[in-house]
């Protein structure tokens, strides 16, 4: 009986997709908590400066927790307008700001130190920032990024990307596995109805077959004794009783009706096989009996015909004398 196959199931694929997802997510959040571990933290990447904006100072045009792309450098006097990034940036009321982005509106002197002018959107102050904490100009801001990033730094960004995913992924994949059991269950249950119909039709089919045989073979032995008897050889077959050549067995290796009975429990073949197999055995049976009694026969007749002719010629001498 060939396999059948066994479909996969859409809770699996399901749980495959979500096994998927939690590997990224995981990549993800490991990458976030490494390189935004810090908030005054600005990585650094092809020449560009990450930056997650923590505060509403630059807002509305920049809300909170947007992430800005910034080229690398100091700005200019035609950079005015802009967003600058800054590493340790301080009010002058001693508010201390750290890493920040601020509007840069002017370039000044002061004591002959070059200095940049920079102030929030929502604020009329401004403060002085030297060059070597200039960190690069704001190119490009992401707000959804940046939001997702704060999100993967924190405890519910652990829990939406991780844990259930996770969660998921295990439910998925044990409705998969119960699907798959129900399958394979149905299946067996399947082949041990067929199995079951088979063994009890080879069962009731078994019997007469066999039945079958024994009844033709004593068939086919009474026809063979009624074509004895229409060619006359049973008168000559008397006669010559006492032959040495007839007194042997026809046929000297044959079946009887027990060795057919044993031969039942041995044979296991379908039913028409058997029936070709069993009839292929009488045919050469059959014929072994016409090799065998017909030469047989024939000398009886000539030595019946010879002793006739020397009684004859026995008998013409005895007259002629």
């Amino acid at each position: 009986m060939s396999n059948k196959k066994i479909r996969t199931s859409p809770c699996k694929v399901l749980g495959i997709i979500f096994l998927i997802i939690l590997i990224i997510s995981a990549i993800f959040v490991t990458l976030v908590h490494i390189v935004f571990k810090n908030e005054n933290v600005t990585p650094s990447v092809g020449g560009y400066s990450l930056y997650v904006i923590h505060d509403n100072y630059m807002s509305p045009k920049i809300e909170k927790n947007t992430l800005i792309f910034a080229t690398n450098g100091k700005p200019t006097q035609n950079d005015i307008g802009k967003v600058i990034i800054a590493d340790d940036v301080s009010g002058a009321n001693g508010i201390t700001y750290g890493t920040t982005a601020m509007r840069f509106v002017n370039l000044t002197t002061v004591d002959n130190n070059l200095y940049y002018e920079l102030k929030f959107d929502n604020s009329l102050d401004t403060v002085l920032v030297k060059g070597n904490k200039i960190v690069g100009i704001a190119n490009y801001k992401f707000e959804w990024l940046g939001q997702t990033i704060v999100l993967a730094g924190s405890l519910y960004g652990y829990i939406v990307f991780i844990l259930l995913p996770a969660f998921l992924m295990i439910i998925f994949f044990a409705l998969g596995k119960r699907s798959k059991k129900k399958q394979l269950a149905a299946i067996e249950q399947k082949r041990a109805v067929r199995s079951s119909k088979l063994g009890e039709h080879a069962e009731d089919n078994s019997q007469p077959t066999f039945d079958e045989f024994i009844r033709e073979t004593e068939s086919l032995h009474n026809i063979h004794q009624e074509n004895k008897e229409d060619l006359g050889t049973t008168e000559l077959l008397s006669e010559a009783k006492d032959s040495e050549f007839l007194t042997e067995p026809l046929i000297e290796e044959g079946f009887n009706k027990d060795d057919l009975v044993e031969m039942k429990e041995d044979l296991v073949r379908p039913k028409n096989t058997a029936i070709e197999e069993l009839m292929k055995i009488l045919e050469e049976e059959n014929a072994k009996l016409k090799e065998l009694e017909l030469p047989k026969a024939e000398k009886a007749v000539e030595e019946i015909q010879k002793n006739a002719l020397n009684n004859d010629n026995s008998d013409f001498e005895n007259h002629k004398e």
